[in-house]
């Protein structure tokens, strides 16, 4: 139970589903086995991520995160880095047999992951920046497993999620930075406040609102773009939704506000990324992939995550608001 923990079950998806996304706009003759090996690929690079966000991260988590397996105990340093070899490894030769190409891909995205972790998260906008590169890099592996010569412009789509996920992630460095003054990590945040951070992470979101609206449109024309368009509407609204949230949250921002709004990001994603899938594959893949991920992401966050690695809002209340005594 604690290395699922800290795999991040409700968080594992994504990454693999953007490889996914890459793999059937890249070509229209991918086979089932294709886009199976473009989900595990970046999906074993994700668990990898994870363990080793835990390794770099325990003297931090250590300040207010210590229910988390390293902090806590309950899993050993050394073991966490020996997790982060094996999926790394194991990423690297599905990656690898998909397209040998695809060893460049995971390579830079091992680069950008141990960059933010040891360096890049604490150097402000960069560490965001890096960690939207990341998923860039899982869209590409998706793209050179179905296609050895893929199109340049198909890369605007890499993009275009590379901006949502340094979005993603501006919200996540805001629920943490409290704890990552006090343990010395000038994030974003920690530099700059929650009022230019908030400013941020709009820029970033309509920037990869202008490309997923417009790009399609007028580049891409063989794309679907009404099977496209439901799920764009959808992203976009949701995002709108979590935006508003953090700035009626008040200030400063209560973590426990930033991981509502962070948690309608983590569903939105899904949406976004099968957004692609439908316009290249139809609408009723985009679906098929998109439902089942979001209800495996609900329900492992709800049933496994609240009140271990991250402490549930509902958890939150019951600490700050303690039931008065019946006597």
């Amino acid at each position: 139970m604690t290395h699922l923990e800290v795999g991040r079950p409700d968080l594992v998806f994504y990454s693999g589903l953007v490889s996914v996304a890459g793999a059937v706009v890249a070509s229209p003759t991918w086979s089932v086995w294709q886009l199976i090996g473009a989900w595990a690929a970046p999906t074993c690079g994700w668990f990898a991520a994870m363990y080793g966000g835990d390794y770099f991260d325990r003297e931090l988590d250590k300040i207010t995160k210590s229910q988390r397996p390293l902090p806590s105990g309950r899993m050993s340093p050394r073991t966490a880095l020996a997790g982060m070899i094996v999926w790394v490894l194991l990423g690297m030769v599905i990656a690898v047999l998909l397209n040998p190409v695809n060893l460049a891909m995971v390579v830079l995205a091992l680069s950008f992951g141990v960059a933010y972790s040891k360096v890049l998260k604490a150097r402000g906008a960069w560490g965001n920046l890096a960690r939207g590169a990341i998923t860039a890099c899982a869209f590409a592996v998706g793209v050179f497993s179905t296609n050895p010569s893929p199109a340049p412009a198909l890369f605007v789509f890499a993009l275009i999620f590379a901006l949502h996920d340094a979005a993603s992630n501006v919200v996540g460095a805001i629920c943490d930075a409290e704890g990552d003054r006090q343990g010395g990590y000038r994030t974003f945040p920690v530099r700059h406040g929650e009022k230019v951070s908030l400013r941020l992470m709009v820029v970033l979101h309509v920037l990869w609102m202008v490309l997923a609206i417009g790009y399609p449109l007028v580049v891409l024309p063989e794309l679907s773009y009404g099977a496209y368009a439901p799920f764009i509407a959808i992203a976009i609204v949701m995002t709108w939704v979590s935006i508003v949230m953090l700035y009626r949250a008040g200030t400063p921002i209560p973590r426990v506000a930033g991981l509502k709004s962070h948690e309608v990001l983590v569903i939105e994603r899904l949406v976004l990324a099968s957004a692609v899938v439908a316009a290249a594959g139809g609408i009723w893949l985009g679906l098929g992939l998109m439902i089942p991920f979001i209800g495996a992401t609900f329900l492992s966050s709800l049933f496994l995550m609240r009140g271990s690695y991250e402490p549930s809002r509902r958890w939150q209340a019951k600490r700050s608001n303690p039931k008065p005594s019946a006597v």
